[in-house]
C-alpha cells in the first residue's frame, strides 16, 4: 500500500451513481471539509475521506450494505483502458492475471496475492497493510466479483467461499445472496476462493490484437500530443486519465494538480489557450486512435471518452474532423 493510500475516482463515480439512482446528490453526504471535485480528481481520493463518504452516505440511504450495491454498479467503462483490457483477455485466469500486473491501478490499498490451492486459486489481502473497513472491503471485493462475472461467458460465475477480515455484520443474508456461495467474517485475511475449472472460462469480449491495443494506446497517444509548457502538458495528462469517468471539470483538474480552478485559467491563458481547447484537443486525439483499430465500436469509443450518449460524441467528432466517426473510420481503412 502506498504511504499515503488514495483510491482512484473509479469508486467515488460508482457511489455518485448509486447516490443519483437514489435520488441523493453527493453534495448532501459529503463529509465536512471534502469537495465534489476532490471526489473525482485525477490523482484519486484520500482513503480517510473514502470511509468517511461511504460511512456518510450510508447513514444517508440507512444502508449498511452500500458496499455490496456500490461495487455491483461496475463495468469495464469505470476502469477505462484497464477495463477493455481485461475484458479482451482470452480466459479469466488470464485476466485475473492482468488484473493483478495493474492492480495498483485499481486498488492501491490492500496488495491483492494470488495463491494456488490443490483445485483452483485464493485472491488474498491481508491486515498488513491496514484495515480500511467494512463498507472499503465490501466496495472493492463486491466490485471485483461482478466484473468477473460479467465478462465472463457461460452460466453464471460461482465461488467456492468468501472469507472477510471484517467483524460479521448484524445481517450477513446480503453477503450470501450476492456471493451464492459460504461467507465468513471475523478470518484472519480476506480470501476469494475460486475453483480451476472457472480460470479457464472464456471472456465475452475476448481479442488478443485489443489487449496490445489498450496497453500501449493512452500511453502513446498522450506523447504525441504536442509539447507545452509544463502546466498545459500535466493538464492534458490528467485529462487523458480522467476522460472515461465523464466530463472532466476545470474545477477537478485544477484540485487535482493541487490549485484553483482561476490560478488554472490564468496558467492556461498564458499559455494561449482555454480548458475547453485543451479538453478538446485531448478528446479528439483519442479518439482518432481509437477509432483507428475496428476492434472498438463507435459506442466503446464514446464510452472511453467519457461522453455518456454516442450522439454527443458523433457531434463533436464531427465538428472536428468535418466528418462522421464511421466515415472517418472508412476513410482510414481505405487510405
Amino acid at each position: 500500500m502506498a504511504l499515503n493510500p488514495r483510491i482512484p475516482a473509479t469508486f467515488p463515480q460508482m457511489l455518485i451513481e448509486h447516490l443519483q439512482a437514489h435520488d441523493v446528490a453527493l453534495a448532501d453526504v459529503l463529509p465536512t471539509g471534502l469537495r465534489e471535485a476532490d471526489c473525482l480528481a485525477a490523482d484519486g481520493l484520500a482513503m480517510a475521506h473514502w470511509v468517511a463518504l461511504l460511512e456518510q452516505a450510508a447513514a444517508r440511504l440507512d444502508d449498511p450494505c452500500l458496499g455490496l450495491h456500490v461495487g455491483q454498479r461496475i463495468t469495464p467503462r469505470h476502469l477505462g483502458p484497464l477495463g477493455y483490457l481485461l475484458l479482451a483477455m482470452p480466459s479469466l485466469g488470464a485476466a485475473l492475471d492482468k488484473l493483478n500486473q495493474y492492480q495498483r491501478l485499481v486498488y492501491d490499498i490492500t496488495p491483492m496475492a494470488v495463491r494456488a490451492t490443490g483445485d483452483g486459486i485464493e485472491l488474498v489481502w491481508d491486515a498488513e497493510h491496514g484495515r480500511p473497513g467494512r463498507l472499503s472491503d465490501d466496495t472493492a471485493i463486491a466490485a471485483l466479483v461482478q466484473f468477473t462475472r460479467d465478462i465472463a461467458s457461460g452460466p453464471p460465475l460461482r465461488l467456492r467461499s468468501v472469507r472477510f477480515i471484517n467483524p460479521a455484520p448484524a445481517d450477513p443474508r446480503p453477503y450470501e445472496a450476492f456471493f451464492d456461495c459460504p461467507v465468513q467474517f471475523d478470518q484472519p485475511e480476506t480470501v476469494l476462493s475460486i475453483p480451476a475449472d472457472t480460470l479457464f472460462r472464456p471472456l465475452t469480449g475476448s481479442d488478443p490484437g485489443l489487449t496490445a491495443l489498450m496497453e500501449t494506446q493512452v500511453r502513446q497517444r498522450l506523447a504525441l500530443l504536442p509539447a507545452s509548457v509544463a502546466g498545459v502538458d500535466a493538464l492534458r495528462q490528467a485529462m487523458g486519465e480522467a476522460l472515461h469517468l465523464g466530463e472532466p471539470t476545470l474545477a477537478g483538474m485544477a484540485a487535482a494538480q493541487g490549485l484553483s480552478a482561476r490560478t488554472l485559467q490564468r496558467q492556461l491563458a498564458a499559455a494561449g489557450t482555454s480548458f475547453n481547447r485543451e479538453l478538446a484537443a485531448v478528446r479528439q486525439q483519442l479518439a482518432e486512435a481509437y477509432l483507428a483499430d475496428h476492434r472498438l465500436t463507435v459506442s466503446d469509443v464514446a464510452q472511453l471518452l467519457g461522453y455518456s450518449e454516442h450522439s454527443a460524441f458523433t457531434r463533436r467528432f464531427t465538428a472536428a474532423a468535418g466528418c462522421s466517426p464511421k466515415v472517418w473510420r472508412a476513410r482510414l481503412r481505405s487510405g
